[in-house]
């Protein structure tokens, strides 16, 4: 079985200590925006803006494919989130895979909460499936904040998840 590649940079920055790379992905990383776990792949808890949680791991494909396994996920994770929509030509690490985007509303103590959206991005190889999740409060992109052009993202979080997710890579792909 072929497993994740993790042989990233590691180490800090030539830039001092304002900016770190992180040895997962090799990716500067400015303080106080993350705080990460690394027990069973990598769990990021953005701590600026409105938050959200980034999700980086690997699990055995079990002959699924990268739909069913984005779907079961979905499902074990947030069972009453409705999909708003499919991510089209979906990749992680560079291998296309299946992608989507859900919203979900949790239930606070007063029966009022804010919407959550939910983005899951699948790829499998050799029977190993590589996945990238998202999670943070819906927030509407707008000429007023965002990252400029419109996204139908509407997740924060999301403006850093592209980088992170082609940094997967397998053991025996080419350096890229």
């Amino acid at each position: 079985m072929t497993e994740p590649r993790t042989d990233v940079a590691q180490g800090d920055s030539t830039r001092g200590d304002s900016i770190r790379k992180d040895s997962f992905t090799g990716y500067a990383v400015p303080p106080g925006r993350y705080t990460a776990d690394r027990g069973r792949g990598v769990t990021a808890e953005w701590t600026a803006g409105d938050g959200g949680t980034l999700r980086l791991f690997s699990q055995p494909a079990q002959g699924r494919n990268a739909q069913q396994i984005a779907e079961a996920l979905m499902q074990d994770g947030f069972p009453d989130a409705e999909v708003a929509y499919e991510l089209p030509n979906a990749s992680v690490g560079y291998h296309l895979g299946f992608g989507e985007v859900a919203d979900f509303q949790p239930l606070a103590a007063s029966s009022q909460s804010d919407l959550l959206r939910v983005i899951i991005i699948v790829a499998v190889k050799n029977d190993l499936a590589l996945v990238a999740a998202a999670e943070g409060p819906f927030r509407a992109f707008t000429p007023a904040f965002g990252p400029g052009p419109p996204s139908p993202a509407n997740l924060q979080i999301a403006q850093d998840m592209g980088k992170y997710v082609n940094s997967f890579g397998w053991r025996g792909d080419p350096p890229r």
